[in-house]
This record gives structure tokens, sequence and C-alpha cells, in this order.
């Protein structure tokens, strides 16, 4: 570890925002009489082993200091604290005056946003700097009971704007110059003047056919990345906003079975679109902040139509808006840019592949006026195969590449125009690993291109926060050697200014009595020669004895996600790592198809689910079996979502090397998950109806031979249980045997944390039965 020139003082231990795994509980890990094996309960224990770093990081507006996330008391309990750059001290800025956020407090609409959003934080999850011309700090802090302003000098926050269970503040911001607040309330977009707390409904007609204005559909929070609704334009006068129309999407009605109580309260409706059938329709428009008429923008999204889904929208330089739509089949994508006085449309650029578009967020409008550039934009796109950085005029017209190779940009982190320089995360040392990079914004394409400047230290998975006058980035570091450790260093070579955070001895402690290694990360060889990364738990020789192994395989396997990398988060796989301690030899395998490997690994998945995916799982089966570490019909799979489809797919498909599969909330036939996501790796269900049949689990039913254990909840709005249901039928029409495992008031994640440990209990008690 390197010098340091600063010591940070009075710093606490802190924890980030966690994965989907991560539920409540205050446990003292313990070990069991023999020493050798933690109990079942710290499977879902938090926070996980070395999970306890600042999260939510953010400079304030004059970068003197750094904010952030953490609970004291090391739960999901989180207070919001500051660190000041000048002083190296800690201090805590914001502490919820009723206990703040919790899972019994907050609306079934901000239920449903936290499951989009993967939100398992308690307390304060979210906050805002108050930018503006005012000497005071300000932070803006959305809880349950409202909207609290709190100044960094006063000791009481100020409760602007009070909420009610029935009428709940849903996505709040505020304007780029302090003044005012957006939010959403009954379905309609209001403004709060925070200078005199007057509130402005800038939209009206919402609830009649079924009508909202200022919010995110389901399918873009879901599936496009994209939350937001509303959004305000840079110079605070106007914001454009969404109206969602779902009335052509039948309502699907889901039961509360484990309720006492029948009735509204026991049943909920959800505007759910099915593939192959109608999305709900996006209109764009723009008000001014101070209310009046509606400018609606020439956009129509969700009519079956090459404009089908409305993707993301940014303001440009000089109030026009940049807004980017795809098609249906998700090969071809337009970004527009609207007039917002007529709402006319001019076509910037029209970006197209053969297989399908991947969003991003590195759209980058040049607005400094320092170079005759200004008034273009960056732009991301995978045209060679990779996703690399392109510099376009302010015409749309592409001038050249910034970065090219064979790895991908992942995101912007900043630019800097006076300099000349943009900053981005990528891969270019290794797809397991993810860096901080700077590379020329005005490159001479009459020579070729440098290869960028590596910024982070240190093997393994860098996430960084720049300052906003482009001087030093804060660094959150981890690899499968190292947890999370933050640190703040110079923006010019990377170099270290100061510690923000690194693990107490006692976490440390900790982590080597619970006998947690990290898993081997090795290299092997698909079916068509691409290489595959995977991940290997194995057990200890010298308590276990030599291979082969009883061998469990956790797989997830779908787009959009990377399960091996170099990251502290494998090495705290709980569930791997009490298998591995069991003496199971646990492996991981991201088979073609999964993320950050370029287009072409990818998109080997097209009409291919449950095909490709399975085959690869097999391969690294089959590997595993040459080494001599595992032994044919002694090899199981766990996996959720995907994953729950992945385990019952190739259990079904390859009867003789598989013995079992725990499938958790399984798509079993993609007929029945939604438009956006199903079709862009699969198409039309009508215009590909055998690529939808053979990747059905129930299609391939009848080979299995194996055990399998169903894992769902009840109230599931993102895999419905229906896809289990449909399932059972098969495996009851092929006499196939079956375990279920349900939880009535769970939904696609068990939060409780009563279900995980019996759910851990009864996988553990099942897999030991099957080897």
């Amino acid at each position: 570890m390197q010098s340091v020139e600063k010591q940070p003082k009075n710093l606490k231990r802190v924890k980030p925002d966690m994965s989907p795994t991560d539920i409540s509980t205050q446990q003292t890990p313990m070990l069991n009489d023999n020493g050798s094996v933690f109990p079942v309960e710290e499977i879902v224990q938090n926070p996980l082993p070395g999970y306890v770093a600042p999260s939510s990081i953010c400079f304030s507006p004059d970068d003197s200091m750094i904010t952030y996330l953490y609970s004291p008391d090391s739960n999901l309990n989180r207070k919001l604290f500051g660190f000041d750059l000048e002083t190296c001290k800690q201090k805590l800025l914001f502490s919820p005056p009723d206990g703040g956020l919790d899972e019994n407090n907050i609306s079934p609409e901000e239920k449903l946003r936290r499951e989009r959003l993967r939100e398992r934080g308690l307390g304060v999850t979210r906050y805002e700097w108050v930018k503006g011309c005012s000497e005071e700090k300000t932070v803006m802090v959305p809880l349950p009971a409202g909207i609290y302003f709190q100044g960094l000098s006063c000791s009481k926050p100020d409760l602007k704007l009070e909420c009610t269970p029935a009428s709940p503040i849903i996505d709040p911001h505020l304007s780029p110059d302090g003044t005012m607040l957006a939010y959403v309330s009954d379905g309609e977009l209001h403004v709060l003047d925070l200078s005199d707390g007057e509130v402005k409904p800038l939209t009206a007609g919402a609830g009649v056919n079924c009508v909202t204005h200022g919010l995110a559909e389901y399918i873009a929070q879901e599936e496009m990345d994209r939350k937001n609704g509303s959004w305000w334009s840079s110079d605070s006068k106007y914001i454009a906003f969404t109206q969602v129309d779902s009335s052509k999407i039948p309502a699907f009605r889901i039961m509360h079975q484990g309720k006492s109580s029948v009735g509204l309260d026991a049943q909920e409706d959800h505007a759910y679109p099915f593939a192959g059938a109608a999305n709900v329709q996006v209109r764009l428009a723009v008000v001014s902040a101070s209310g009046g008429p509606v400018t609606w923008m020439d956009l129509l999204c969700g009519d079956n139509n090459d404009e089908e889904y409305l993707a993301r929208v940014n303001w440009m330089p000089g109030n026009s808006l940049a807004v980017q739509v795809l098609n249906r089949k998700q090969t071809l994508l337009k970004l527009l840019k609207f007039d917002i006085e007529t709402g006319q449309r001019h076509v910037l650029l029209v970006e197209e592949q053969d297989a399908w578009i991947n969003l991003h967020d590195c759209f980058t409008p040049l607005d400094k006026g320092v170079n005759t550039y200004s008034g273009g934009f960056i732009w991301a796109s995978e045209k060679t195969g990779f996703r690399h950085l392109y510099l376009h005029d302010e015409d749309g017209v592409c001038l050249g590449p910034l970065t090219e190779g064979d790895w991908m940009v992942e995101q912007i982190a900043g630019v800097n125009e006076i300099a000349g320089l943009v900053y981005f995360t990528g891969t270019h040392d290794g797809a397991t690993e993810s860096n901080l990079y700077s590379t020329s914004l005005f490159p001479d394409w009459n020579q070729p291109l440098q290869a960028p400047k590596r910024l982070t230290l240190g093997k393994g998975k860098h996430s960084v926060v720049l300052d906003h006058q482009m001087q030093r980035f804060v660094d959150v570091h981890d690899s499968l050697e190292t947890p999370p450790r933050v640190f703040i260093r110079s923006l010019h070579d990377g170099s270290l200014t100061m510690p923000l955070y690194e693990e107490p001895s006692t976490v440390m402690m900790k982590f080597k009595k619970l006998r947690l290694s990290p898993p081997e990360i090795v290299e092997i060889q698909a079916n068509d020669g691409t290489t595959l990364y995977g991940a290997i738990y194995k057990p200890d020789p010298a308590i276990f004895g030599p291979p082969p192994y009883n061998t469990c395989i956790s797989v997830y396997g779908g787009p959009g996600v990377q399960l091996v990398s170099d990251s502290w988060i494998n090495t705290v796989d709980m569930r791997a790592q009490y298998l591995r301690n069991k003496g199971v030899l646990v492996w991981k395998l991201d088979n073609r198809g999964t993320a950050r490997r370029g287009m072409k690994f990818e998109s080997a998945l097209k009409y291919k689910m449950g095909s490709i995916d399975t085959e690869d799982q097999l391969a690294g089966a089959e590997w595993l079996i040459k080494q001599g570490y595992s032994k044919r019909g002694r090899i199981g799979l766990y996996g959720w979502s995907y994953g729950g489809y992945m385990s019952a797919m190739t259990l079904a498909r390859f009867p003789e090397t598989f013995s079992f599969g725990v499938s958790g909330a399984p798509v079993t036939s993609w007929d029945g998950y939604d438009t956006f996501y199903t079709e862009k790796y699969m198409g039309l269900p009508s215009e590909n109806p055998d690529s939808y049949e053979h990747s059905s689990v129930m299609h391939h039913i009848h080979k299995m031979k194996g055990r399998l254990l169903l894992v769902h909840g009840m109230i599931d709005e993102n895999v419905h249980f229906r896809h289990t249901a449909r399932l059972v039928n098969a495996l009851v029409a092929a006499r196939k045997p079956y375990e279920i495992l349900l939880f009535p008031d769970e939904r696609h994640m068990p939060r409780g944390l009563k279900d995980r440990i019996y759910m851990e209990q009864r996988i553990w008690e099942f897999i030991q039965k099957n080897f």
C-alpha cells in the first residue's frame, strides 16, 4: 500500500448500497462446534464481510466536501455524512428525525420503484445538493414523511413539503439553480417554489384512461435503465416530461394469496406488456417551470413503429432536447433534436445493428464554447463490435473516434473541454476489470489514436466520482483479494491524495474467521473456440481430501450481467463459500451472451436463449470433469431469475451430466415475459415461433432425469409466479418429480430475514440429499 500525504481523522466504518442478496440483520458471525463451517444464517448477513464502505458519494458544489451515505451501526439504516477536505474530518450532516425510510412506511408505488432500483437501503436512501448563489451549504433529503432541507450550519432540518400516505411524493428533483423542486404526486407533475413554499401543478388529466405525467413506465425502469420521467433544463426555466398512456395494455392481476383478507387490498393490477403484445404509448412535452401551456414534441412512442421506445432524454445547449428512440426490434436507434418552442424535430444520427442496440448513458453535449466543436457532442457506438467514443459536430456528423480496440468503454466519468480531455471507465486492461482512463477529446485523426492513459491503480474494479473542477476523483476500489477501499486521487496522474476509507482490522478478522477464500479465475474454451471466463471455489483438500468433489454450478448466464470478475463480491459470495466449506466445489461461468465482452460475444445469444448459453455451461462442466475436479452425474446447478431459467433448462437438456437444479423465480417460457427484454434477444413471437418453442423449459422437460427444486415469490411482478405454475403443469404431464418452495408475500427476490434464512436452509437440504 502506498504512503499517504494526509491521514483523515474521525473516520468511522461505513457501508455501501448492497446487492439484492443483502438484507437487514446484525447477527455476529459464529463458527460451528467443529470450527470448520459457519451457520447458514451467515449467507444472508448484512453487511457482507468487507462491504462497509461509503455509498452515494458526491462532491459538494464548491468541491470542498465529499458527502456519502453509510450506517454507523453497519446495517441498512444509513445517514448522510460529509468529509471536509480541508480539515480531513468527518461530520454527520443529516440523521432522519423519524428514523427515515423502512419497509413499512412507504407507499405501494415507492415499494415497486425500489424493486426496479434493486434498492435495499433504509433510513436515508438518496439526497441532492442544493446549488445556487446561497452561501449556506444545504442538502435535500426525500423521506416518507416528506422533503427535508438541511443547512450544514443548522441543527435541525426543515420539512419543506409534507407527504401523506394517500398522496406520496415520487421522484423529487431540484432545479439546477436550487430555487425549485419538481416532483410527481397523484400522477401529475408539480413544482414547489422554495422561496415562498407555493406548490403549482404543471400538468392535468392524470388518472383518465390510465395516464400519468412525469413518471417512467415499468419497461423504462426495469429494462431501459431510465428511472426518470421528467428533466430540468440547465437554466431551470423548463421541464421536459413524459406522458404515459397504458390504456391499451390489459391489466395483469396478482392476488395476495397469503393474506387473511380478500378484496382490493389483497390484489394488485399491473400494466405488464407481454412479448408480442402492445406497449404503453409515451409522448414527450416541455412546460415552463412557472406553469402555462404545454408544448408537445413531434413524437409518439409505443405505436408499433420504428419509434417504439423513448430511451433517453437530454437537454442540449440553447435549450433544445436530444432524444433517443428505438424501433420495436431494437436494431435501429435515432438521436433526435427537438425545438422546444415548436416541437419540430431534426435527426442528428441513426445507429443500426443486425443483432440489437445496447443503450448507454455516454451522450455528452459540449457546451463550454472554448473551441470549434462547441455545440457538438460525444457519442458511444458499438459499430466496430466494441463500445467506443466518437466526437460529433452540432449537426450530428461524426468527426472521428476518441477510443478504439477490442475492449469497451463503459461510462463517461467526466469531460474537461478546456483541457481537451475525456475521462471514462472501461475494460482496456481486461474484461474482468474496470479502470478509469483519460484520452484526448480533440485528437489528430491524421495520426493513429494514442492508447488511453490509465489513472487507477491495482487490479480489480474501480468505480469513480470526479469533482466539478476536474482536479481530483474518488476511487472506490475492490478486487478478489481486497474489500472495497476509498481513496481520493489526483485526476492528473492518479496519484494518491489521501485515503477516505479502508477496512478496519476487526472486519478482516471476521473475514479470516469465516475462512473465506477467493475463487480462482480461469479461462476455458467454448465449443467454437471462444474464450470463456470461469471462477472456481475449491474445498480445502486438507479437510475433504483430493478431488473429484460434489459440484454446484452457480449460474446466471443472461444478457447484461457478468458474474466472473476480479471483485470482492465474488470472494464474499456467502452461499458459494458455505458450500465450499461443506466440501462442495462451486463453479461460475460467464457463457456467450453475457456482458462486457463485445457485440459478437453477446449476440451469439440472438434467437438462441436456452441453447448457446446452456451449451457453454455444459462445456464448463465438461472442463471440470476433464480436470478431475468433478464427476459426471454429481453436478448440480442453482440460479435466480435468468439463472433460474438456466438451471432448469440445463438440467433438462443434459440429463446425463447434471443431477439436480435449484431454479429461483425462473422465466420458463419467453412468451410470458416483457416486450423490451424478450424481443431484443428473441424477436417477435409471431415472427420466430420456433425459437420461442425451443427456448421454453417445457419443451425439454420430458428429457429431465435429475431432481428440480422450484423457488418463487407469489407476488413477483417481474417474473410472474405463472412461469413456475406453467412448468409444474408440464412436470405433472411428463410425470417428473419436483419440489417447490413458495413465499406468498415475497416479490422477485425475498427480502424478509426469516424467509431468506428458511430458503437457504431448504436449498442446502435439497443440495445435500441429491448428490
